[in-house]
Order: C-alpha cells, then sequence, then structure tokens
C-alpha cells in the first residue's frame, strides 16, 4: 500500500511537469507568433476531453484547424478514442485573435508535446 510521500513524491512531480508543459508552450507559442504563426502539437493519449478546448478555440476563430481535423477531433470527443496515435497529432495556425494565456491554461495538462513550426 502507497504511503503518504510516496503521493507527495508524485503530486510534486505533476506538478513540475505541469509547469514545465506550461513553459514549453509558451515558448512555443511565442516563437511562432513571431514568424510561421503555427504549432504541431501531440496530445496525451489519455487527453481526449480536452480535444473540445481545441473545437472551441477553433469555431471562435482563436485557431485554425487543418482540413479534416476538426471532423478527426468530433470525433475523438464523442467516442473518448483517437483511433490510431497519428490522430493525436496536428499543426494549428495561430490566428490575430489568438489569446496566448487562453491557450497555455487549457492545454497544459493535455499536451504530450509541442513546437513551433517553421
Amino acid at each position: 500500500m502507497p504511503c503518504h510521500e510516496d503521493f507527495v513524491v508524485t503530486a510534486h512531480s505533476k506538478q513540475r511537469g505541469v509547469k514545465a508543459m506550461k513553459t514549453q508552450i509558451t515558448q512555443a507559442v511565442r516563437t511562432a507568433l513571431g514568424g510561421s504563426r503555427k504549432v504541431k502539437i501531440t496530445f496525451k493519449r489519455e487527453a481526449t476531453i480536452e480535444v473540445n478546448y481545441l473545437l472551441v478555440m477553433a469555431r471562435s476563430g482563436i485557431i485554425q484547424l487543418n482540413n479534416g481535423d476538426e471532423m478527426t477531433f468530433m470525433a475523438v470527443s464523442q467516442s473518448k478514442d483517437w483511433g490510431g496515435d497519428r490522430n493525436r497529432t496536428t499543426t494549428l495556425t495561430l490566428t490575430d485573435q489568438f489569446d496566448e494565456n487562453w491557450f497555455v491554461g487549457r492545454m497544459d495538462h493535455a499536451l504530450e508535446k509541442i513546437e513551433a513550426v517553421s
């Protein structure tokens, strides 16, 4: 049976992981905003619910999705299944309405990786 110390260590490790991902997202977004305005993201396998945030961002004009990605993400949202690892990765275009804080706040727990695309 896990002891209290194991739980505390795990909780602190998760917090450090989220903080590191926030930093990665912020750096990738700022690089993209200064150049191509595109980021390539990969969702965590367990982050099927967070796809809804991406769909709302696209419908609100905050980001643009590649052709076909909206349908894929709608299917993932409904089924809670990625249907393959390739569906977890997409490239987003950050529009003039892009809100860095809103994006980081919603994606920090959901993303496995992110990078600016040149």
